[in-house]
């Protein structure tokens, strides 16, 4: 963490964030009854909700896999569902870690620039799965329609991957200069997709933390909170015919978007 103010105030800010810190503790309780795993990853998900939003934890499934042998097999099978609930809505929202190039949705959400060059991150690792295809339907999309905006998202089909269509959202870049606006159109960016979701008749999409890698903003205090809230919207609000489930995808070596996301989905029931 880095702090910046008057010095008295520093000094304050450390000192609460250490008690904090201090006052927090981890334990593993390890269930080994059959089935077990397959529960609490199914309906017993939302017992997990309840007592993460009563008791003010963070709970984690955890497999006893070696994390060597768990990053190879990512598969369908294999991908991890850390929490999984209902919202007022009719949705069904969860978290999981995983490629999200492999995830069996009928969309899954690129995390993409405005002028859809996918050279980098999340973007790059879906034209390698996707084929090179891909950029050409993205080139051939700004050649007719021009940039995409932050805030906007659009639709293309999957090629190679093997979900039905990628939509290639374009978050905003963080600014504390302009912290409204971005956070206007990230909220935006969100919206946008599920409404492109709803549009091409998908029942389910996977979406990243879209902006929370070199676009800067901070996961803990904007991502998961926004994403949360407006897929909450979005079922109240548009009262979609075809979106039925909703996964945040994140990647396996992603801890803390994991922890936070758990967290926020949890109280999706009784904050909303």
């Amino acid at each position: 963490m880095t702090f910046s103010g008057a010095n008295i105030n520093v000094q304050k800010t450390k000192t609460a964030i250490l008690e904090l810190v201090n006052a927090l503790c981890t334990d593993t309780l390890t269930v080994d009854k059959p089935g077990a795993k397959k529960f609490f990853q199914s309906q017993g998900g939302m017992f997990l909700s309840t007592i993460m939003t009563e008791l003010n934890c963070v709970v984690l499934l955890q497999s006893e896999i070696p994390e060597e042998e768990e990053e190879e097999s990512f598969g369908e099978e294999n991908r991890l569902c850390y929490c999984r609930v209902q919202t007022n809505s009719g949705l069904q929202l969860s978290v999981s870690r995983g490629d999200i190039c492999s995830f069996s949705v009928d969309a899954v959400v690129n995390a993409a620039n405005e002028e859809l060059q996918h050279i980098g991150g999340l973007a790059l690792a879906l034209l390698k799965a996707a084929g090179p295809q891909l950029q050409k339907l993205s080139d051939d999309y700004v050649a007719k329609n021009g940039k995409v905006r932050p805030g906007d998202a659009v639709v293309t089909d999957a090629c190679n991957l093997s979900c039905k269509y990628v939509i290639h959202a374009v978050g905003p870049r963080f600014s504390d200069y302009d912290k409204k606006n971005s956070v206007s159109r990230l909220k935006s960016a969100v919206k946008e997709s599920l409404r492109e979701a709803e549009r091409v008749n998908c029942s389910s999409i996977a979406l990243p933390a879209i902006s929370s890698g070199v676009f800067g903003f901070p996961v803990q205090a904007l991502v998961a909170n926004i994403l949360r809230r407006e897929i909450q919207s979005f079922g109240l609000k548009s009262q979609p015919h075809f979106l039925r489930r909703v996964v945040i995808v994140v990647h396996p070596s992603d801890s803390k978007t994991v922890e936070v996301s758990v967290e926020f989905v949890g109280w999706t029931q009784d904050k909303i």
